[in-house]
């Protein structure tokens, strides 16, 4: 058996690490972040301080993966600028700048969470709740800007293929989604504050979870297409099959918590038209309800496809460990919110212990990743970029200069290689 971790001899030394330091560093803090979303709602004995404080630890780790991971990012494109056009240009690895504001997202959620349970109201908790939704504003525009942004540099910057297109095309506008179920749990605690504001959150979130469906929607139909037609991915790329159960189950918990927004906020104004009926807000969340049932289902049925997907690849391939793993942890997360936001809609047993029982294999799920990463981050094993090369650092961290350290051609700059090795790169190991 492969030993956990390299001789120390072996260790990539940190100005490598940086430079090797990719997006998809992010899915941690996604699946941190979810994990501490479930145990807050976690059927069972939900009032119970234990539960609390380990949901609070969770939050308190998760922010400070996400200042690490942010510090890293910046000093990367800082210190390697080159770099930044070689990510962009990178077919897979691009579409993993998406996990950024679901990132952010995560601990916008969990803030609110310690705010609904530790706040004893007054000045202060009224402003760090403002301060909560002024973040919220920043990372929806920060997702529309990385959807069409990057739906726009797959369509001209690019080269994509059906038969090698993978779940992670959705990572990009799965942002949207995520944004809008952050919004509408801020729209149902700030009701209180401001009816106005809330409802122009709602409204906001309604429209980003609509656009982020669609697209989601569009692409799950393209990756089924790509699935009969080409077969299951490598096994690189095979876990990334869970990906799509993540538009699915946020998308259902969030119009469940903007549909409850606007059953209590709408009607403004009693009338005889559809918007100012007295029953308009409990027909809206009626429909929310409908579509979010319709969501569960279909990700129930991705789940036995991604099963049976993955169950296929590891009979004749090794499933290494890898970065890829944390891809597992946000999609099943929202899985189960979904599953526990349904059992309160409907006070359903069935549906209580489904989402209790799927909330302890996401939380078993994330501990085992968790605790198989440290090895690998301590070693530097975890830090690979495909389109950077392997080469040697120099000791001043702030003049690393790529070009100039070696040209060999066995150990060359990334930032000479040429469209073609990037391609060729690209499809020997897209993840």
């Amino acid at each position: 058996m492969a030993p956990l971790m390299l001789p120390y001899s072996q260790w990539k030394p940190w100005p490598e690490r940086i430079r090797h330091f990719t997006w998809s560093w992010h899915a941690v803090t996604m699946g941190t972040g979810i994990t501490s979303a479930i145990l807050h709602l976690f059927p069972y004995n939900n009032n119970s301080l234990a539960l609390k404080i380990v949901a609070l630890i969770i939050f308190l780790l998760n922010l400070v993966l996400f200042v690490f991971i942010c510090t890293c990012t910046v000093l990367r494109y800082i210190w390697y600028p080159e770099v930044w056009s070689m990510m962009i240009s990178h077919p897979a690895q691009s579409l993993f700048i998406g996990c950024f504001p679901m990132g952010a997202a995560t601990l916008i959620n969990a803030s609110l969470n310690i705010h609904n349970d530790w706040h004893s109201g007054g000045t202060a908790s009224n402003g760090f709740l403002w301060t909560l939704w002024g973040f919220w504003w920043l990372d929806s525009i920060v997702s529309y800007i990385i959807a069409f942004g990057m739906i726009y540099a797959m369509m001209v910057r690019q080269d994509h293929a059906i038969s090698k297109m993978t779940a992670v095309w959705l990572l990009p506008v799965v942002t949207l989604i995520v944004a809008s179920s952050t919004g509408g749990l801020l729209a149902n605690v700030i009701r209180e504050q401001s009816h106005t504001l809330a409802l122009v959150t709602t409204g906001f979130s309604f429209v980003m979870v609509l656009i982020g469906l669609s697209f989601a929607l569009m692409i799950i139909c393209i990756y089924l297409v790509r699935l009969i037609t080409a077969g299951p991915p490598d096994a690189g790329l095979i876990l990334s099959a869970f990906v799509v159960l993540g538009p699915l189950g946020q998308g259902g918990f969030s119009l469940l918590q903007n549909g409850q927004a606007l059953s209590e906020l709408l009607p403004l104004h009693i009338g005889d038209a559809f918007p100012m009926l007295a029953l308009a807000g409990q027909m809206v969340f009626a429909g929310c309800f409908l579509g979010a049932y319709a969501l569960w289902s279909m990700g129930f049925a991705w789940i036995l496809l991604a099963l049976i997907s993955i169950a296929h690849v590891a009979r004749t391939s090794r499933l290494t460990f890898s970065m890829a793993y944390w891809g597992l942890i946000f999609p099943n997360g929202t899985f189960a919110l979904l599953s526990l936001q349904l059992a309160k809609v409907l006070d359903s047993p069935f549906f209580r212990a489904f989402g209790a029982a799927w909330a302890c294999i996401v939380f078993t799920l994330w501990l085992a990743i968790f605790v198989r990463s440290v090895p690998s981050f301590i070693d530097g094993s975890m830090f690979k970029a495909p389109y950077v090369i392997d080469g040697p650092a120099t000791r001043e961290i702030p003049t690393f200069d790529i070009e100039k350290t070696d040209q060999r051609p066995a150990q060359r700059s990334s930032s000479t290689l040429n469209a073609q090795q990037a391609d060729k790169m690209a499809d020997e190991r897209p993840l």
